[in-house]
């Protein structure tokens, strides 16, 4: 299970700048009391991923493109219950061996799919969201691609958005990312972490 986090996220930011045109008659303060739920968040960041070989940590970083999209409902006031497909793309990663390092022509690509909760204070409309789910990491080369095989993968993303619409609502996150992946044929996994400020459209 992969996807590719550049093409996702300029896909969405394009689906969002033609659905999300302001309609300031409409805008306001409103609550999340029910309803489908849709979020689309395209990002920028720094993200990390290290093992131990034989030849010692082996460690990739960079920055980062980065996408979440959460859909889902409304199950309580303020509160909803989303499946998300989350993850993250590094071009030319740093590859730090044994404390030496160089500049890779790889793309390291985190993808994960899971669920999660998003809760909102109101009437800030600040909301805290956390998603859990399953992921890969891939790495992509001028000779081939390899893929590990699946771990979990976890997101904590913190925003404040403001109506725009009587549906849509704008703003802005700062994410925290976590993921302990295997290594195919190897007792050690890939562990890391990433930080992200996305760009947020949510539809309620």
């Amino acid at each position: 299970m992969s996807f590719r986090v550049r093409r996702a996220g300029i896909v969405i930011f394009a689906v969002a700048v033609l659905m999300l045109v302001p309609k300031v008659s409409h805008a306001g303060t409103h609550d999340h009391q029910g309803g489908f739920f849709l979020r689309l968040s395209p990002g920028l960041g720094a993200a990390k991923t290290q093992r131990e070989s034989l030849l010692g940590t082996l460690k990739m970083s960079g920055t980062c493109n980065d996408i979440n999209i959460a859909i889902g409902g409304i199950i309580y006031p303020n509160l909803a219950l989303h499946a998300t497909l989350f993850g993250w793309l590094v071009d030319d990663p740093k590859l730090e061996v044994a404390r030496a390092s160089h500049v890779t022509t790889r793309d390291l690509n985190l993808s994960a799919f899971g669920g999660g909760l998003t809760y909102y204070i109101m009437p800030l409309n600040l909301y805290i969201s956390g998603s859990l789910g399953s992921g890969t990491l891939s790495l992509e080369e001028p000779g081939g691609e390899g893929e590990t095989n699946s771990g979990p993968v976890f997101d904590l993303t913190i925003g404040k958005e403001w109506w725009v619409s009587s549906r849509w609502g704008l703003g802005a996150a700062a994410s925290f990312g976590y993921h302990s992946i295997p290594e195919k044929g190897a007792d050690d996994n890939w562990s890391g972490t990433s930080f992200v400020l996305r760009f947020s459209a949510t539809m309620n």
